[in-house]
C-alpha cells in the first residue's frame, strides 16, 4: 500500500519523461535557433565595427569656395589670359580646371564672371582631362597624380601657347602642347618620345568629367541640359535624369563631337575627325567618396604604335564657352566636325528657329537693340503669313455677313437637325464661304509661336540684353508687377502674382482682338474664351520679356489688319462697345425672332453642326423666308388632311 507522503510510481516516470523532453527542446532551441541568431548578431556587429572604421578613415568632404581651392596650389597653376577667357591649368595632372568668362557676369549687376570650369573640391566640379592609356601595365603613363613641368611660356594666352612635359622613368617622354584662340577653343596636342629599345601602343583619350547637377542648372523643359554629342549622323542628348537610368553610352564614329551642356554654356571636346573614335557617355552613382554623383563624356582614339627612337602625336580640341551661334558655326568650319551648331537647343522646329533667329540678329545688327528688333521681325512675320491671315479674316467677316440668315434657318429648322445641316451647306455654296478657313492661320501660328518661344528662351544672345525702361534682361521675366502697382507699395508678391506691365499689355491686346472674332454660341465655350487671355497672362507672364513683347506686338497688328479687312467687307465693328460689353441696337440687325436674338454669336455652332453633313448635296434655288410661319406638330392620333 502507498503512503501518504510518497509518489505515485507513474508519476514518478512521467516526471522523469518530461525532464527528458525539456533537455532535449532546450537542446534543439539552443543549436537550430539561438546559436544561429547569436551569430547573425555577431556577424552585423562585426559589420558595423568595419563599417566605422572605414568612416573614421574616410574624410569628410567639405565643398570649400571656389576662389580658396585654386589659391591653394596656385604655385602649382599655370595661368590662362586670354581676349574671353581668364583661368588657370592645374600642373598636377595638367587639367584644365579653372576657366571663367570674362564678357558674361552672373548677374545684369556685373559683379561676379561666369564659371564653366571647377577644380575639384568646389561645389561644382567640372575639368577637361587629355592623356594616354597603355595595355603594358609595366609602363608608367601620366595620371591625374602627375607632376608635369613647363617648357617656355608660363602664360597661356592667345597668342602664346605653353608645352607641359613629364618624363616617365623609363626612357618615355610624354608632351603636351596647349593653344587657345581669342575666343574659348583650346587646341591639345599631345606627343610621345620614345628613347627605348622596344616599341610602345598607346590609346589616346580626352574626358569632361562633372560632379554633381551645375549651379546654373534650369530643370526645365524648354531647354536640353546634361550630356550632348552629335556622331553617326544623329544628335544624342542626354539629361542629368536619363543618364542615370541607363549603363551609358557607347559608339563608334569618324565623326563628331560631345560634350556636357547647360542652357549657355557648353564644355565639348572635338577629336581628329575622319579618323574612327569611341565616344562615351557614362553615370557613376556615388563616385566621390559616397558624395556625389559622376557625369562623364570621354572619347578614345585608335592605338597610336611609337617605333624605338621614333615620336608619335595626336591632336584633339576643347570648346569651353557661351554657346553663339555664329560663333559654333565658325568652329564647325575650323575643326571640320558636323553640327556643332545642335549644342544649342532650337527644337523639333529647326527649320523654323534658325531662320528666325538668323533675322532676329540681322535687325539687331541694324539697330543695336534685341527688343526693337523682335517688333521689326513681328512686322515681317505679319507680312509673311498676310495671305493666310487676309483668308482668315474674310472668313470671319463673311461669316458675320450671314449670320442673320444662319438665325433665320436655325429658327426655322429649330426641330428638324438634318434639314437644318442642309440648309446652311446650301447658304455656304450660295454665298461662297468656307467656315474652316478661318482655323488654317491659328495652326500656322502654333508653330511660328513655339519656334520663337525658342530662340528668345535658348539664345544666348538674349541673355541680359535690355530694352527700354524697366526690362534689361530680355531672356529673363518682366520684373514688375500689378499687385504691388508696379512698384509703387513696397511689397514683393509671390511669384505666381508677377504680372508685368507687358503682360498686362498683352492681356488687353488678347481681349481687343478676340473681340472681334465670332464668339461661340455655347455658354461654357464662351466662358472658356472669355478666360483665355487671363489664362494666357499668367501663363506667358512667368517668361522671357521677349516671347511677351513679341505677343503683345502680333496680336495689335493682328487687331489692325482684322479691323481693316472686316470694314473693307462691310462689316460694322464697335470695338469700344464691345469691349466695354455694350449692346447698341443698330438699324440693320434683324428683328428678334420667338424670343432668340439675332448675332454673330451663331456662327461656331453653325460650323459645328453643318460639318456632319454630306457636301455632295444638291443646293435648293432659294432660301426659305423668315416670314413663312412655322408648321404645328400633329398629334399623333389625328388623321392626316388632304
Amino acid at each position: 500500500m502507498q503512503k501518504k507522503d510518497q509518489m505515485h510510481p507513474d508519476d514518478m516516470k512521467n516526471l522523469i519523461l518530461f525532464g527528458i523532453i525539456s533537455v532535449v527542446l532546450w537542446l534543439a532551441y539552443d543549436h537550430f535557433v539561438l546559436k544561429p541568431k547569436m551569430e547573425q548578431v555577431r556577424i552585423a556587429q562585426v559589420a558595423a565595427e568595419k563599417r566605422a572604421k572605414t568612416e573614421i578613415k574616410t574624410p569628410t568632404i567639405v565643398d570649400l569656395p571656389r576662389a580658396e581651392v585654386v589659391a591653394q596650389n596656385q604655385n602649382r597653376r599655370l595661368k590662362i589670359d586670354s581676349t574671353e577667357i581668364i583661368g588657370s591649368i592645374n600642373l598636377t595632372g595638367a587639367r584644365i580646371d579653372d576657366v571663367s568668362l570674362k564678357n558674361y557676369f552672373k548677374t545684369i549687376e556685373k559683379r561676379e564672371n561666369v564659371n564653366i570650369l571647377s577644380p575639384v573640391g568646389t561645389p561644382h566640379t567640372r575639368y577637361i582631362e587629355h592623356g594616354w592609356v597603355v595595355a603594358d601595365k609595366n609602363i608608367n603613363v601620366p595620371t591625374s597624380k602627375t607632376s608635369w613641368q613647363v617648357s617656355g611660356n608660363d602664360v597661356l594666352t592667345d597668342t602664346n601657347p605653353v608645352t607641359l612635359y613629364w618624363d616617365n622613368g623609363q626612357n618615355i617622354r610624354f608632351e603636351r602642347k596647349i593653344s587657345i584662340d581669342v575666343h574659348y577653343g583650346f587646341t591639345v596636342e599631345q606627343r610621345v618620345t620614345n628613347n627605348g629599345s622596344a616599341s610602345v601602343t598607346l590609346f589616346p583619350y580626352g574626358l569632361i568629367s562633372q560632379r554633381d547637377i551645375p549651379e546654373n542648372f534650369v530643370g526645365r523643359f524648354i531647354v536640353h541640359e546634361g550630356l550632348v554629342g552629335y556622331f553617326n549622323k544623329e544628335l544624342i542628348e542626354k539629361s542629368y535624369k536619363k543618364i542615370r537610368k541607363v549603363d551609358g553610352l557607347n559608339q563608334v564614329a569618324d565623326t563628331g563631337w560631345i560634350g556636357i551642356t547647360e542652357k549657355d554654356w557648353l564644355t565639348a571636346l572635338v577629336p581628329t575627325q575622319n579618323v574612327e573614335t569611341k565616344y562615351r557617355l557614362t553615370y557613376t552613382k556615388n563616385a566621390q567618396n559616397k558624395l556625389k554623383d559622376k557625369y562623364q563624356v570621354d572619347m578614345t582614339g585608335l592605338p597610336v604604335a611609337v617605333a624605338p627612337q621614333s615620336s608619335a602625336s595626336y591632336k584633339s580640341h576643347a570648346f569651353a564657352g557661351a554657346k553663339k551661334l555664329n560663333l559654333l558655326n565658325e568652329y564647325e568650319e575650323k575643326w571640320g566636325m558636323p553640327h556643332f551648331d545642335l549644342a544649342v537647343d532650337f527644337g523639333i522646329f529647326y527649320f523654323l528657329t534658325r531662320p528666325f533667329f538668323a533675322v532676329i540678329n540681322f535687325f539687331y545688327g541694324l539697330v543695336g537693340n534685341f527688343g526693337v528688333a523682335i517688333i521689326m521681325f513681328t512686322v515681317v512675320l505679319r507680312i509673311c503669313v498676310f495671305p493666310l491671315a487676309n483668308t482668315s479674316f474674310r472668313s470671319f467677316a463673311k461669316m458675320k455677313q450671314i449670320s442673320p440668315q444662319m438665325a433665320e434657318l436655325k429658327v426655322e429648322y429649330k426641330g428638324n437637325k438634318q434639314k437644318l445641316q442642309e440648309e446652311l451647306i446650301k447658304l455656304y455654296q450660295k454665298e461662297k464661304v468656307n467656315p474652316m478657313a478661318g482655323c488654317l492661320p491659328i495652326l500656322v501660328q502654333i508653330p511660328i509661336f513655339f519656334a520663337l518661344f525658342k530662340v528668345l528662351s535658348n539664345t544666348i544672345e538674349m541673355r541680359h540684353a535690355p530694352f527700354f525702361g524697366w526690362i534689361q534682361d530680355l531672356s529673363a521675366p518682366d520684373p514688375t508687377s500689378l499687385f504691388n502697382l508696379f512698384g509703387a507699395i513696397s511689397w514683393t508678391p509671390p511669384s505666381f502674382l508677377m504680372i508685368g506691365i507687358w503682360p498686362c499689355l498683352m492681356f488687353v491686346t488678347m481681349t481687343f482682338q478676340r473681340k472681334l472674332s465670332p464668339p461661340p454660341t455655347d455658354k461654357l465655350q464662351a466662358d472658356m474664351m472669355a478666360l483665355l487671355p487671363l489664362i494666357m497672362t499668367f501663363v506667358l507672364a512667368k517668361f522671357a520679356a521677349g516671347l511677351v513683347i513679341y505677343w503683345t506686338f502680333n496680336n495689335l497688328f493682328s487687331t489692325i489688319q482684322q479691323y481693316i479687312i472686316m470694314r473693307r467687307c462691310g462689316v460694322k465693328i464697335d470695338i469700344i462697345g464691345n469691349f466695354m460689353h455694350w449692346k447698341k441696337k443698330k438699324e440693320e440687325e434683324p428683328t428678334p425672332i420667338e424670343g432668340v436674338h439675332v448675332e454673330a454669336a451663331m456662327v461656331e455652332e453653325s460650323i459645328e453642326t453643318a460639318l456632319g453633313v454630306d457636301q455632295e448635296d444638291t443646293p435648293e434655288n432659294h432660301v426659305k423666308q423668315i416670314s413663312k410661319p412655322k408648321p404645328k406638330k400633329k398629334n399623333p392620333t389625328q388623321k392626316k388632311k388632304k
